[in-house]
């Protein structure tokens, strides 16, 4: 059984909001907003629950995006359900909390090859942020992507 994740990027009146992750996978690194989808729980439930759980944001209106079907060693291993928001809300310094230290970062920041953004979210960012929706399959190699893909039906 694969599981279900989702992944949501928020653009708010001071920059996209991304977290630095405080725990494995990606510990260090610069994520979206998203976690598991519980089993009674809609990817859009799932999504607004984790965004008020790790934010704090209530309020935003989520797009659906699509989905990227995640394989490790040619094995599927989940699904990540994608969502794109904005708000007026501002974070004006970064702050800590039990996921990691929430900031926001300039859409050039987050657009450069910056490796300190985890390469599958770097991957889908520019297909994400331009308000398309797409069906995508992540590769990795252990715990190194290799490639991310569209795969529309």
């Amino acid at each position: 059984m694969t599981k279900a994740y989702t992944l949501i990027v928020v653009e708010t009146a001071s920059g996209f909001l991304l977290i630095n992750r405080a725990k494995p996978p990606y510990r260090g690194m610069w994520n979206a907003l998203g976690g598991k989808i519980e089993a009674d729980e809609s990817p859009m439930m799932g999504a607004n629950r984790e965004l008020m759980e790790e934010s704090g944001l209530t309020d935003v209106a989520l797009h659906d995006r699509g989905l990227i079907h995640w394989y490790v060693d040619g094995s599927l291993r989940g699904d990540l359900y994608l969502f794109t928001g904005q708000t007026d809300w501002s974070l004006p310094q970064p702050k800590q909390t039990r996921e990691g230290i929430l900031a926001t970062v300039s859409r050039d920041w987050l657009l450069t090859d910056n490796l300190g953004v985890v390469p599958d979210l770097s991957a889908v960012l520019p297909t994400l942020l331009a308000g398309e929706r797409h069906t995508y399959r992540s590769d990795f190699r252990g715990e190194h992507f290799e490639r991310l893909v569209i795969e529309d039906d």
